[in-house]
């Protein structure tokens, strides 16, 4: 039988095939999907067709979630928020929800977001829901928020100035510790603000240091890949200068090009000011250390001139290098800087502190005029205790005063030691080391001669100096020379 094809039927015939190819396509791409799918009614709100991801999602049998509504699946908080969706729906044709919670049949907790479509197929409105799991990714995004948090908080309560340029040297990002660093704040991605924050940089030679030649701009260059343990000197707005080491490290995208740096820098200026403390103070050991030799040796040999009996010019010379202990013990409690008027008195009158009478404001004397100071001040208490006021069992008293006179480099330090209620005084017939000290050394190293009176009712010794001259921080800070004792006087007798 001979069965002839019309076009009209040709045409039919293909479009059924292709219909019906289309709907195998659809349907593969439906069952196979990694999202869920749900095609709702759009007046009855009811499912009637799931993909297989979306019962492995929920828990359901295929004919599980057929005939229920989102909410009775835990899509959806309730009926009533079914509805509210619904009613969205037919008003604008799509809804979204992000981050919406779902509770599948076994009570997994789980988050997911939807987008619904509302269209019309062959006369019926009909609703696809698009539902994908993204409990992983908010998993993650929450691990990196803490992670970002633990980062952050690390950023700014550590030690360590922390900043970050990007590849062309502009400040992204610094912490609080940056900006006590610089002294400044600068501004967050400001072209003008590349490689430091600082006002200017130096070397550690104390040369100047252009922003463009540190060493961040070293590794954004690629001029070298890393910076370890580099020290530089930054200054801030307020003239003071900070020393830090620093170390850089370049941030790079995943295809290797570098991004930018990140530096970290800890202040080291105290540890450089102890480790130049310590240098001060061991060569001030070694120059003290000799010249403190000699002076000895000349104390030694000026006290032990032979004129009187041995037991008796030893225990002047023992006293005399007790003195001179002492001063460089008061020397030692402010490390060789200098030392207080005051502390070199008490050390010498422990004693006789009921009476010796002391007063006066703090006074850091320098080295060499403490040095003096101390050893004229035991001369004195020798005359008083052997000759003056102190030599009395019952009465005798010494008043020590000194004040400040003036300011800045016209202040004058003046002195004044005054005995009283002692036997008569006797003016010396003859001069000797004690002598020397109470007038020539004092007078060399205090700038001013000392002004001494052998009043009958008690002996009096003052002394009106340049306060910079006898001061801490002055220039004049070395040690008593050994020449300084040995200096011949014109009118040498025995030492006292």
């Amino acid at each position: 039988m001979d069965i002839s094809v019309t076009p009209d039927k040709a045409d039919d015939l293909a479009f059924r095939v292709a219909l019906r190819q289309s709907e195998i396509r659809y349907r593969r791409l439906f069952e196979a999907a990694h999202d869920g799918v749900i095609i709702l009614d759009a007046v009855s709100r009811k499912i009637t067709d799931a993909n297989p991801f979306m019962s492995h999602l929920l828990g359901y049998r295929h004919e599980e979630l057929l005939g229920k509504e989102l909410w009775e699946i835990g899509l959806l908080k309730d009926e009533l928020a079914s509805q509210a969706a619904f009613r969205e729906l037919q008003k604008s044709g799509q809804v979204r929800y992000e981050n919406l919670p779902l509770e599948s049949k076994s009570g997994e907790k789980r988050e997911v977001e939807i987008v619904a479509n509302r269209y019309d197929e062959d006369g019926t409105q009909v609703v696809q829901c698009n539902v994908r799991d993204i409990t992983e990714r908010k998993r993650t995004e929450g691990a990196l928020r803490a992670s970002e948090e633990r980062f952050r908080t690390l950023f700014e309560l550590g030690p360590s100035a922390v900043y970050s340029c990007d590849a062309r040297g502009v400040i992204q990002d610094f912490n609080r510790r940056a900006t006590e660093f610089w002294g400044r704040t600068p501004a967050r991605g400001d072209d003008s603000e590349r490689f430091c924050g600082s006002l200017r940089m130096y070397r550690p030679d104390g040369s100047f240091m252009p922003h463009d030649e540190c060493p961040m701009a070293w590794v954004v260059s690629g001029k070298v890949p890393e910076v370890n343990d580099e020290e530089v000197i930054v200054e801030r707005p307020d003239g003071s200068r900070v020393t830090a080491i620093v170390n850089i490290r370049t941030l790079k995208n995943d295809r290797g090009e570098v991004t930018g740096a990140i530096n970290c820098a800890y202040d080291i200026t105290e540890r450089k000011q102890v480790e130049e403390h310590q240098k001060f103070l061991m060569g001030e050991l070694a120059h003290r250390g000799g010249n403190l030799l000699a002076v000895i040796q000349s104390i030694v040999a000026r006290s032990l001139s032979g004129t009187k009996p041995l037991a008796e010019e030893r225990n002047t010379l023992m006293r005399r290098l007790q003195a001179l202990a002492r001063s460089q013990s008061a020397l030692m409690n402010k490390g060789f800087q200098g030392a207080l008027v005051a502390e070199i008195i008490r050390l010498e009158f422990e004693g006789f502190s009921d009476r010796v009478i002391a007063a006066g404001p703090d006074v850091m004397l320098n080295s060499r005029a403490a040095q003096t100071f101390a050893l004229l001040l035991h001369e004195l208490a020798t005359n008083a205790m052997k000759y003056g006021a102190l030599s009395l069992s019952d009465k005798g008293q010494v008043d020590i005063h000194w004040s400040i006179e003036g300011e800045t480099e016209e202040a004058r330090f003046k002195f004044q030691w005054q005995e009283r209620d002692g036997p008569p005084v006797v003016v010396p017939t003859r001069k000797g080391f004690g002598s020397l000290l109470l007038e020539k050394l004092a007078s060399q190293d205090f700038g001013a001669p000392p002004k001494i009176v052998f009043a009958p009712d008690g002996l009096s010794y003052s002394i009106d100096a340049s306060l910079p001259a006898m001061t801490a921080g002055s220039e004049r800070t070395n040690l008593l020379r050994s020449s300084d004792y040995s200096r011949p006087l014109s009118d040498s007798s025995p030492s006292d």
